[in-house]
C-alpha cells in the first residue's frame, strides 16, 4: 500500500499495510481522535433534502400557553 495518506493530517504512512497501522485509517491515536470530535461536534454531517413526509404528522398540535398579560372576564 503505497501512498496512503492520514485523512487529518494528510502525513504519508509508508508500510506494507494497515496491520502495521493500529489507528488505521489514521496515522495516530491523536488524529483518531481528532476525526472523533469533529463527529460528536457536528462538523460532519449526512444531510438529506427535506421533504413533506419528514413530518411526523402524528404529534398533535402544542397547546397555546396561557397568556400572562391577558385580561380575564
Amino acid at each position: 500500500m503505497k501512498g496512503v495518506r492520514c485523512p487529518i493530517c494528510d502525513k504519508k504512512m509508508d508500510g506494507q499495510g494497515p496491520k502495521e497501522w493500529p489507528d488505521w485509517p489514521f496515522c495516530s491515536p491523536r488524529c483518531r481522535m481528532v476525526d472523533l470530535g469533529r463527529w460528536l461536534g457536528g462538523v460532519y454531517r449526512i444531510e438529506t433534502p427535506a421533504g413533506p413526509t419528514d413530518e411526523d404528522e402524528s404529534v398533535p398540535p402544542a397547546a397555546p400557553s396561557a397568556d400572562v398579560h391577558r385580561e380575564e372576564a
